[in-house]
């Protein structure tokens, strides 16, 4: 396959994924007050306090635009002399950050949480975590991704979205993670093998511990291309607020309270401020922390 088929095909599956994903990102349902509100919530990730610098999105993007920079820069073959592997080494890095992510699936199940008539939650997850061991009150085993998308898939078909709990199934697969982060797989110039654990290979319709490098391809192929339509539609989404720029909007029939939508020097929707009649004021907002000279 030529760079130009790649292209082509990366383009049409995000296509693909963009129309399964883009009704998630309508705002008409919400046109009342406080279902807008906490539209607003999900769209700003709204959470508790914290200072500039503890927000983990600007870490992975940098992460993953770091190894995409890297992948794509001529190895000199003193230093590499498997440049495909190595290429190839990166690209499962990067697969297995991606997928790890927890704001993807923060995002996901609260958006499917307003559609199901929910409010939003800080963490829709927080009922999966566990407690093990009992030795100082034992420590929290966060929820696996498997259990976020098993969450997710419940949701979506709850919400009529079912397709989009299927596209989150077809792009994980957590043996391939495993061998990554464990160092439990050996690569080859045809096929990448798991030391522990099985791969469900569509092409052949069996579990196997033996991926093909063409099918691994797809996997990458199909999970990059569902990132970058995910992300693509958040972001036009915030920045669809742009029209309530210096707009105040009345907010709580009771208390009176008046909301102002904030945004950031790009025109981003970043947080609100709600005022209220005795002159106190609540605010929300995320922001980038700006690198220190």
């Amino acid at each position: 396959m030529t760079e130009e088929d790649s292209k082509t095909q990366f383009t049409a599956r995000v296509r693909h994924f963009a129309e399964i994903l883009n009704p998630l990102f309508d705002p008409t349902p919400y046109r009342d007050i406080n279902q807008l509100f906490e539209f607003v919530c999900v769209l700003v990730r709204a959470s508790g306090m914290q200072d500039a610098g503890w927000d983990s999105w600007y870490e992975s993007q940098a992460i993953l635009n770091d190894l995409q920079g890297l992948s794509k820069l001529d190895l000199p073959p003193d230093k590499f002399p498997e440049s495909n592997r190595t290429r190839l080494r990166l690209g499962l890095l990067s697969y297995c950050h991606v997928t790890e992510m927890n704001l993807p699936y923060v995002l996901l199940a609260n958006l499917l949480r307003l559609r199901l008539g929910q409010k939003y939650a800080m963490d829709p997850f927080a009922d999966l975590a566990t407690v093990v061991g009992k030795k100082r009150g034992g420590a929290l085993r966060l929820p696996s991704p498997s259990k976020k998308i098993h969450r997710i898939v419940e949701l979506s078909k709850k919400a009529n979205f079912a397709a989009i709990g299927s596209a989150l199934e077809t792009i994980h697969d957590s043996a391939v993670r495993n061998a990554v982060y464990h160092s439990d797989y050996a690569l080859t110039d045809r096929e990448l093998r798991l030391l522990a654990g099985t791969h469900y290979s569509k092409k052949e319709g069996v579990h196997t511990p033996v991926i093909e490098l063409d099918e691994l391809n797809n996997l990458v192929v199909d999970t990059f291309a569902f990132y970058r339509a995910f992300f693509a539609l958040y972001e036009r989404c915030r920045k669809s607020f742009g029209d309530f720029h210096n707009t105040f909007l009345p907010y709580d029939g009771h208390y009176k309270g008046v909301l102002q939508l904030l945004f950031d020097d790009e025109s981003v929707l970043s947080g609100f401020r709600v005022y209220w009649p005795n002159e106190s004021t609540g605010e929300y907002s995320r922001g980038k922390m700006v690198a220190q000279e």
